[in-house]
């Protein structure tokens, strides 16, 4: 492979990490300008999906269903775990939309930080893949939810990441990912 075609990849994927961080990020700002909150929030998770699928993997396969299972356990037990700790209540009433929004945003925002940003960061190792993707992922929801949220999502992004890194697929987090933020609402 050519020396050219070896730098456009990394270059490429930081451009697609930082466009995809700041559409994240901006959520807030796009929803306050006048548009269509849900169809503006559909768009940007389709953007991410399509984005994160049509990039060319380049990380090791998958583990089998049989390893998939506990770790996908763990991280969901360390989610109900946190929901019964935090306690509160949902803040909107269990609605359709609700559920569909969660759900496509979890998958969405997996797709990108545990399938897209994991592997981009991998090169550079297993610990800067999990660790930049978790921080990464913690940092978009500041705009959304405020700087009062950071640990909490630092800590999510570390259990998403480490079951990216223990099972080889961003469909365990998306699993784990779905199931958290059904949580919230119930």
């Amino acid at each position: 492979m050519s020396e050219r075609v070896t730098l456009a990849r990394p270059r490429a994927a930081a451009v697609v990490v930082a466009a995809g961080s700041l559409l994240l990020g901006l959520r807030p700002v796009l929803l306050r300008n006048g548009a269509h909150p849900t169809a503006t929030l559909v768009a940007l998770f389709i953007a991410l999906l399509v984005g994160g699928l049509l990039w060319p993997r380049q990380s090791s396969a998958p583990a089998g269903v049989s390893a998939a299972v506990p770790v996908l356990v763990v991280g969901v037990g360390a989610f109900v775990l946190g929901r019964v700790i935090g306690g509160g209540h949902a803040p909107q009433p269990l609605a359709l939309r609700v559920v569909v929004l969660g759900t496509l945003a979890a998958v969405a925002e997996e797709i990108f930080f545990r399938r897209f940003v994991y592997d981009t960061l991998l090169p550079g190792g297993a610990l800067l893949a999990v660790l930049g993707s978790a921080g990464l992922f913690a940092l978009v929801h500041v705009t959304v939810y405020g700087w009062w949220v950071l640990p909490i999502d630092v800590a999510a992004g570390l259990v998403l990441s480490w079951q990216r890194w223990a099972t080889g697929s961003w469909k365990v987090p998306a699993v784990t990912h779905v199931l958290a933020n059904l949580l919230v609402v119930l």
